[in-house]
């Protein structure tokens, strides 16, 4: 008996050792795989896909680029689209497209990007939404000034009628996505730890549960599947992990960063990388750029070095799975005074592009 008691314990023990050796992002944060357990079965195969990756030794890291906003975003036909202008430059499609749906003066833009997203996820590619809503308290703009949450969240006040307008009119662009069997990566409230759009820089319970709201609105109630959502913190501001809604709301975890004119991203710039990794969520640089101009022009500076990225990444953040490249001076390509090395980039063996998407055979 002696004897079996001290097997128990070493296994016990063994167990325990194991458990803790083994990194944060290699343990599954939520057991249904998905925050939405009724997830469709190609979000589960995606999900599957992107937390396979950083295990691999080649072909693990998404390219993206966001395309534009509202009746901005323009189709693929269209020279001036950025992906396809990456395209003319290097032969590749990036894997990941990105698209706004914009808010103005209480209007809401989804066609054009829902027809990008259509065509893009017909291509072979994978697409991913930013909500960006009007200020309650200031229909005419999603900055202005804050809007307190508390009131969002009043049934009986009208800040709560002007938020959810917008979020239904979102909700009928998603669905009209799920019709087409698109799978969004949704970020919802990006930049929530900065202080720049009226959810960001509050206090970091009330929009937690401004954040769950929403969630349960688009899964519960209007029964979206097709979604994955990203929770995206700005490096800016780093106090993004207080934000953090929970595993059952959260499917990936974006970071949004930028650099001034052709520096490096070195883990300064991004502080909270390791505690935002132990959330076990495939992890992402949702919003990028690799050179700021004056307004994004980039008139006042030269091109700088897409391949500061994959520098960084493979140095310093090997838990990245996606990249976003921002538009205008921060996009890989553009029709003028171009960032350099866009070609090198995207052929660089750790970068996934749209013809090497291998999600589905992540199994349903």
């Amino acid at each position: 008996m002696n004897m079996l008691t001290a097997k128990l314990r070493l296994i016990v023990l063994l167990t325990i050792l194991f458990v803790l050796a083994v990194p944060a992002h290699l343990l599954a944060a939520h057991p249904s795989l998905t925050a939405n357990p009724k997830a469709t079965a190609d979000a589960k195969a995606i999900m599957r896909y992107l937390r396979s990756l950083p295990a691999r030794h080649d072909k693990k890291v998404i390219s993206g680029q966001f395309e534009s906003w509202g009746t901005d975003v323009k189709p693929l036909s269209d020279s001036r689209n950025y992906v396809t202008i990456i395209h003319e430059n290097t032969g590749k499609w990036v894997g990941l497209v990105g698209v706004i749906y914009a808010a103005a003066k209480g209007v809401l833009y989804t066609e054009q990007p829902n027809d990008l997203c259509k065509e893009f996820w017909r291509k072979g590619g994978l697409v991913q939404v930013f909500a960006i809503f009007d200020n309650p308290a200031n229909p005419e703009s999603h900055g202005n000034g804050k809007c307190n949450i508390q009131l969002v969240l009043n049934r009986n006040h009208a800040y709560h009628r002007s938020f959810f307008r917008q979020l239904d009119g979102v909700a009928t662009a998603l669905e009209k996505l799920q019709d087409e069997g698109v799978v969004v990566f949704l970020n919802i409230f990006p930049e929530m730890s900065g202080s720049w759009f009226w959810w960001g820089g509050q206090n970091p319970e009330l929009f937690k549960e401004l954040y769950r709201t929403t969630f349960d609105y688009l899964v519960k109630k209007r029964r979206l599947n097709n979604l994955l959502f990203v929770f995206e913190p700005s490096c800016a501001c780093p106090k993004g992990v207080a934000y953090y809604p929970g595993d059952r709301y959260v499917d990936m975890v974006g970071i949004s960063t930028y650099v001034d004119w052709n520096q490096e991203l070195t883990p300064a710039q991004i502080p909270e990388y390791q505690m935002l990794c132990r959330l076990g969520k495939p992890m992402a640089l949702s919003e990028w750029g690799p050179r700021r101009g004056r307004e994004q022009l980039g008139k006042d500076q030269p091109p700088a070095d897409n391949l500061k990225l994959m520098r960084a990444v493979q140095q310093n953040f090997p838990q990245i799975v996606w990249w976003m490249n921002w538009s205008v001076a921060y996009a890989i390509s553009t029709q003028e005074n171009s960032n350099y090395h866009e070609r090198e980039l995207l052929e660089h063996p750790w970068v996934v592009n749209l013809d090497d998407l291998a999600w589905r055979s992540a199994g349903h």
